[in-house]
């Protein structure tokens, strides 16, 4: 079993950090919406092609870990409190986007389709950004 040294090391944020990355949290659900509503339910009820969204999600989530130090502004190592905030604003609205408004669609089963890929989405993002930041600590 591998030791690993615990550091006692916490990243403090202001206020005004904050609100940035609720607003890229925001920016971020926004353009979801976007998304989900420019390609439109044919799209989300097609499992082949829904099934290749959930994979360009994974490369879109590396492509935003190594983009985020310039976001939001601190180190690779710094970037888990920041992403971790922004993914669970957008997550929020999310969740009150799909349970109590049509914003993405009227159709419950579009809604549930849409609702599961943001999941995996944030989800996989979530995981990359701990085996990112982790490596970063490590090197």
């Amino acid at each position: 079993m591998a030791t690993q040294e615990i550091k006692n090391v916490r990243l403090t944020f202001s206020t005004t950090q904050y609100l940035i990355f609720a607003v890229i949290g925001f920016v971020i659900w926004a353009s979801g919406v976007v998304i989900v509503r420019v390609l439109g339910a044919s799209f989300f009820d097609t499992s082949s092609i829904l099934a290749v969204l959930y994979g360009v999600s994974v490369i879109v989530g590396v492509v935003i870990q190594f983009a985020s130090p310039m976001l939001v502004r601190q180190a690779m190592k710094d970037t888990l409190i920041p992403l971790v905030f922004i993914c669970g604003v957008a997550l929020m609205l999310d969740g009150v986007a799909i349970g109590f408004t049509n914003v993405y669609s009227a159709d419950t089963a579009m809604k549930v389709s849409v609702g599961g890929w943001l999941l995996w989405t944030f989800g996989t993002q979530l995981v990359i950004t701990l085996f990112i930041v982790n490596r970063a600590h490590n090197s």
